[in-house]
């Protein structure tokens, strides 16, 4: 480098100054490379951090998958297995392992934490997995889904054999039948009919006809010796009626009618009842009325056995103390009437100092409630007189028959033996044997018949389960539905159907001015044949074990398409299906 003779900057000093800038160039390329460095291994630790993130998420997204694989591995050892309940114990896991995991799955019971006691309880399923570090935690919530049998899907179903004789039907269902329908030339059959064979006059269907093969439809279990019998739930459910406290004919109404200890359950009207050893048409007492006066009578109030319109004979042996006129008769007193009505037979000439057998047939009659109902001995005169052997005796019930007749039982009243109510409505009566003749009354529940030789439905019948599917009425008999009066009137019969405990359609009151459609709600049900000759609507199905025979002029059979929806116990394939709720499934993380 030339240094000029006057310039004002030595050479020494330019020299200095090229080293220093030299030096600063070095030390900024040295921090560039550093902070390059640095940048690059900052960039490799990002890189490794979101590839643990990645890992992360990815294993979380597999656990949650492999968490939810374990509700549907559940899921299908429950559809596909039918000793699941066996298989899965509650509370306790099952474990599998797969590739890049594990999961475990729990089944509870949340009803009674226990799996395998009923087919009808709901379960809680809850997964585990675990992929890598992550884990999830899932369950949901599986409950039966009862079906009902394809059979009860019609409005009258019988595998052997349906008649359709000289009656005129309408329903909004199929009649089916396994093997053949008969039907009369004279026949309406306005529904649709399907069976493997038809016997009869094709052109006697308003609606289609559906021939040929035989239809694979599952019905419930109709043999009362099985364990999956259609009537065993409510027959385990049920408030018990014996037979026995049920009316039948030749029934002696009369109570104390022989004076053998006492004259208790008798009063004496204007008059005084001793009972005496001395005289005596049988056994070994007899009363002796005395001190007589106006309109004097010794009574007994039998109000608790009176049926309005019905007929009663009333009888009994009387020894007069001098010639004199005597009558038997029934005083009603109602809410009706201010005045007694009474009903007496004809007055029998009595001699003196001989027993004479005085009788009458009485129509029982009242306006409003009745309220007693007194059997009382007439006589012309007050003179004293024994009386002995006093009957009262439906005239009208026949022997083997048990009467459920003119009453209302439901889930608040039960009008027989000790008066125990089911708070379901559900009650069971054993015929032993005899006829069961149900007419005239209102039933708000579910009647289970066991060892009937018929059950009979007569007259008027308002009849609704309180189950809203439940059955009305199951039979180990045949059932002959024979009712003939469209509507249930309570001052024709007398009695208050709406009283408080037995509501219709909410409402109850005191009086005997109502009116009720014949109706019967809900399934019936024979392991035997069926009758349709009544006129009251039938609310179906009606299922007979072996054949149904339609008899009647004028049947309506509607059938309860809700029952699909939710059928009543025993008409439904046991175990049912189970269904996963999809709004339950949740995460538990």
């Amino acid at each position: 480098m030339n240094c000029l003779p006057d310039s004002t900057i030595s050479c020494r000093d330019t020299r200095l100054r090229s080293k220093t800038r030299a030096g600063t160039i070095y030390i900024m390329a040295m921090g560039a490379s550093l902070i390059v460095a640095c940048l690059a291994v900052a960039g490799l630790q990002a890189v490794r951090v979101q590839r643990r993130i990645n890992e992360q998420i990815g294993q979380t997204a597999n656990a949650r998958k492999l968490a939810q694989a374990g509700i549907e591995f559940a899921q299908h050892r429950i559809e596909t297995d039918p000793n699941w309940r066996s298989f899965f114990v509650h509370g306790v896991a099952i474990n599998r392992t797969v590739n890049g995991g594990s999961f475990s799955v729990t089944l509870t019971d949340p009803v009674d934490g226990i799996l395998s006691n009923r087919t009808t309880d709901p379960v809680v399923v809850t997964s585990n997995a675990i992929v890598g570090q992550a884990s999830q935690k899932w369950s949901a919530r599986m409950e039966p889904q009862n079906q009902l049998y394809a059979a009860c899907r019609s409005a009258m179903h019988a595998p052997v054999r349906i008649d359709f004789t000289d009656c005129n039907v309408t329903s909004d269902q199929w009649a089916y039948c396994d093997d053949q329908i008969q039907c009369s030339p004279a026949a309406v059959v306005n529904m649709s009919c399907m069976a493997g064979l038809n016997a009869g006059v094709t052109t006697s269907y308003a609606r289609r006809f559906v021939q040929g093969g035989k239809w694979p439809m599952e019905g419930p279990d109709l043999d009362p010796a099985s364990s999956s019998y259609v009537g065993k739930y409510y027959i385990d459910n049920a408030v018990v009626i014996n037979a026995s406290d049920l009316p039948t004919g030749g029934t002696e109404l009369i109570k104390n009618g022989g004076f053998e200890i006492d004259t208790s359950t008798w009063t004496g009207s204007s008059c005084t009842l001793t009972r005496d050893t001395s005289q005596r048409h049988s056994g070994v007492a007899s009363c002796f009325v005395s001190d007589q006066g106006f309109l004097s009578a010794p009574v007994q109030n039998v109000a608790e056995h009176m049926l309005k319109g019905r007929q009663y004979n009333v009888s009994f042996w009387i020894r007069t103390t001098e010639d004199q006129n005597i009558n038997a008769g029934i005083s009603f007193i109602s809410t009706g009437s201010f005045v007694p009505l009474v009903q007496s037979g004809p007055y029998v000439a009595a001699k003196k100092d001989t027993w004479t057998q005085v009788s009458a047939t009485i129509t029982a009659s009242w306006l409003g409630n009745l309220t007693k109902a007194e059997v009382f001995v007439g006589s012309e005169r007050n003179s004293n007189y024994h009386f002995d052997s006093v009957s009262l005796i439906d005239a009208e019930r026949q022997p083997g028959i048990r009467y459920l007749e003119q009453v209302v039982i439901g889930g608040g009243n039960n009008p027989y033996g000790a008066k125990t109510v089911s708070a379901n409505g559900i009650y069971s009566i054993n015929a032993l044997g005899e006829v069961i003749l149900i007419r005239n009354c209102r039933i708000n529940g579910t009647l289970i018949v066991q060892s009937a030789t018929d059950v009979q439905l007569e007259n008027a019948i308002s009849w609704e389960p309180i189950g809203r599917n439940f059955p009305t009425l199951i039979a180990d008999a045949p059932i002959e539905d024979l009712t003939s009066v469209a509507e249930l009137s309570e001052s024709t019969i007398g009695v208050n159907l709406n009283i408080a405990g037995s509501p219709y359609q909410g409402v109850t009151d005191t009086d005997t001015s109502d009116s009720y459609s014949s109706v019967i709600s809900g399934p019936m049900v024979s392991t035997s044949d069926v009758i349709l000759g009544g006129i009251s609507v039938l609310r179906g199905p009606v299922i007979a074990g072996n054949e149904i025979d339609v008899r009647s002029t004028a049947l309506t059979i509607n059938f309860q398409s809700d029952m699909i929806l939710n059928p009543p116990p025993g008409f439904f394939a046991d175990p049912p299906r189970m269904r996963l709720l999809p709004s339950s499934l949740q995460s538990e993380e």
